[in-house]
């Protein structure tokens, strides 16, 4: 992956508002969506990317990101199934693309 100067941000600190914690009786998808939001970009991994693409989570910062991946792999397994996060990217909304060289 380049380095590219954002990559060592999280989304809290490049897609503000800062999420609040999660709520002490929030789902596990809940927990697991706010704690990829405070990893460093570089250190999101496949299945982060396939969790935030997929639940639409500040795709400008995360769509780049997550295209590479299959883009090496093509059937990449991101936790459920081969091609999960192919499958995630390409189900995004036409709009989000738009902004994105």
């Amino acid at each position: 992956m380049d380095r590219l100067p954002h990559l060592d941000r999280t989304l809290d600190e490049s897609a503000p508002p800062r999420w609040a914690s999660p709520a002490a009786d929030a789902t596990h998808l809940v927990r697991t969506v706010h704690a990829a939001r405070r990893l460093p970009l570089g250190e999101l991994g496949s299945v982060e990317s396939r969790l935030l693409v997929s639940q639409q989570v500040a795709l400008p910062y995360v769509l780049p990101l997550a295209v590479r991946l299959p883009r090496a792999v093509p059937l990449l397994d991101a936790l459920f199934f081969p091609g999960d996060l192919l499958l995630a990217t390409v189900g995004v909304p036409a709009a989000a693309w738009a902004p994105l060289p």
